[in-house]
């Protein structure tokens, strides 16, 4: 594998663990929720509520699907965890194992690529980069992602819809950074997001296609509302759009 791929797997994991609003350390700290990615691999570290270790669980499996991994298990002790992450609609790849205790791990076959323990004081978990490598479809280049951007007064919003695209699949960051929509949009350029979401106090939503410089302009509470049709919503007045995943919304 190139150094390109793997800078690649690097930056999609970024991506991943940027969207679950966690925290970028160059080093490890004292700080209980906050992540650092390096040439080996990723670490994680997540509060000790059944909620927080599943979300650093979730995180290890979102990286997962992004970097195309086709076929993969999660082996988790913890039964009030994994049946959160059934509600999340993992069902499929969890394996409740009791014979093992506090841990949890992702693997392919044979090979175990992330792990993780649920400490006394928090939840940890690393990502191994390398065996990514050996077993991921990833070609290189082909992984889409998009950029969410809030005004000012629209950062509930913006979190909103960060998280629906992500548990629906998708690899989303949040723009953090100091600087305007201008800023913002130079940005997901360089860093090689297909999409803008731009994100109004108003409750109004643009995104913008980088591709091919469109903009699409809809709400919130429409944009949101797609994931409804999955859940029983009868109401088809409402139009879809597809966002840079894939998906459609």
């Amino acid at each position: 594998m190139t150094d390109f791929k793997r800078r690649d797997i690097e930056d999609t994991i970024w991506s991943v663990l940027t969207s679950f609003a966690l925290e970028e350390e160059e080093e490890k700290c004292d700080k209980t929720w906050y992540f650092l990615v390096n040439k080996g691999g990723a670490f994680i570290s997540g509060g000790v509520e059944n909620m927080a270790r599943a979300e650093v669980v979730c995180a290890c499996i979102e990286a997962a699907f992004a970097c195309n991994l086709e076929d993969f298990k999660v082996k988790i002790s913890d039964e009030a965890i994994f049946n959160l992450l059934v509600l999340c609609g993992f069902e499929n790849i969890l394996i409740l194992d009791g014979d093992i205790k506090n841990v949890f791990c992702l693997y392919s076959d044979e090979t175990v690529f992330a792990r993780g323990n649920f400490e006394k004081e928090k939840t940890t978990a690393n990502i191994d980069i390398y065996a990514l490598l050996k077993i991921c479809k990833n070609e290189g280049g082909n992984i889409s992602k998009s950029l969410v951007y809030a005004e000012c007064g629209a950062e509930g919003a913006a979190y909103d819809i960060c998280y629906n695209l992500r548990v629906n699949g998708c690899i989303i960051e949040m723009y953090t950074k100091d600087g305007d929509i201008k800023s913002a949009e130079e940005y997901a350029k360089k860093e090689g997001h297909s999409a803008l979401v731009r994100c109004f106090a108003d409750g109004t939503v643009e995104i913008k296609d980088l591709v091919k410089d469109e903009i699409t302009k809809t709400t919130v509470s429409e944009f949101l509302g797609y994931y409804e049709d999955e859940n029983g919503c009868d109401c088809h007045d409402h139009e879809h759009h597809d966002c840079d995943c894939g998906h459609h919304h």
